[in-house]
């Protein structure tokens, strides 16, 4: 009988020690950087089902969802400057509110690019290559190979 229990928990364990994600980027002229922490692969499917892919817009097609709006609501984003790390949370109408829609609007496009990239990369290509990794290694893999 498999451990589910178990292999839960290094799942939630997996997720909660993942590497903090940096990107250098450009702002108002300035060299800094945007941090975000990759999120489980349940949050992640639940974000890009609420921002529909732009019918006009190739990457958004092939990817099926709105890469843009996506990376705008990604939750719990900071920006460092040097040593100065900020939540960019700030009091608003209903509580605290973020302000990292409104600066990745006013990113180069090439920080942009680089962030989207980025938050694309975390979710969806490196743990396909941890999972493609896993099945190289896994008993029931060299079995078909050896058949």
């Amino acid at each position: 009988m498999i451990d589910l229990e178990a292999l839960i928990a290094e799942a939630d364990k997996l997720v909660a020690e993942a590497d903090i994600e940096f990107v250098p980027v450009t702002l108002a002229g300035r060299q800094v950087g945007v941090r975000f922490a990759p999120m489980s692969g349940a949050d992640w499917r639940d974000l890009v089902l609420k921002q529909p892919p732009r019918p006009e817009i190739v990457q958004d097609i092939n990817l099926g969802y709105n890469v843009d709006a996506v990376v705008a609501a990604y939750p719990n984003v900071a920006l460092v400057d040097g040593d100065d790390v900020d939540d960019m949370m700030r009091p608003g109408k209903d509580g605290s509110e973020s302000m990292w829609p409104a600066v990745w609007k006013r990113l180069t496009a090439t920080g942009r690019k680089d962030v989207a990239t980025a938050m694309w990369a975390a979710h969806e290509r490196t743990p396909e290559r941890l999972v493609a990794d896993a099945g190289k290694a896994s008993p029931a893999e060299r079995k078909k190979k050896h058949s």
